[in-house]
């Protein structure tokens, strides 16, 4: 984590397009499968969310290209490529060995609830860290998008259990 100080806003808008477009796969595929229509709904939501987190990162990374690299690529190359594997949310395996569970559609909230979670968490300890103002503000937006996530789907989990 130490070295994500040092990255400029380019770098994080780089890392969270990764995020996002891990986050449309998984949520698209809970879309088609899930069985109960308002987690249907939901998961539909959220993938169309995360085309909209793109379209705005892709917009962000317009405005930080200016001295868009720093001196330690080589560092910053395998902290990227961390966001286009499954550490976050599930791979295909993952997401079809719970897809066949019984409890496939809380299963599936839990492991999306977890996953924003996760990266709110990341991200607003990367502003703290940041050095560079864009670098920040790129930061506590990506918070801030992940935590209102995780308290959207923390409520639909909750009527969905009481249902």
């Amino acid at each position: 984590m130490s070295g994500i100080k040092y990255f400029s806003g380019f770098e994080v808008i780089r890392a969270a397009k990764e995020v996002e477009k891990n986050g449309h796969r998984f949520y698209s595929t809970m879309a088609e499968r899930a069985s109960d229509p308002m987690l249907k709904e939901l998961f539909a939501w959220l993938a169309q969310d995360e085309v909209e987190h793109l379209r705005r990162l892709n917009q962000l990374e317009v405005k930080y290209q200016d001295g868009s690299f720093s001196d330690c690529e080589e560092e910053f190359l395998p902290y990227l490529s961390q966001f286009s594997d499954a550490k976050i949310f599930p791979d295909a395996a993952r997401l079809e060995a719970v897809l066949k569970m019984a409890d496939a559609d809380l299963q599936a909230l839990d492991m999306a609830i977890e996953a924003e979670e996760k990266f709110a968490e990341y991200f607003q300890r990367a502003s703290t860290l940041a050095l560079s103002a864009d670098g920040k503000e790129a930061f506590d937006w990506l918070a801030g998008e992940e935590e209102r996530h995780a308290k959207l789907l923390k409520e639909r989990r909750t009527k969905y259990a009481g249902a």
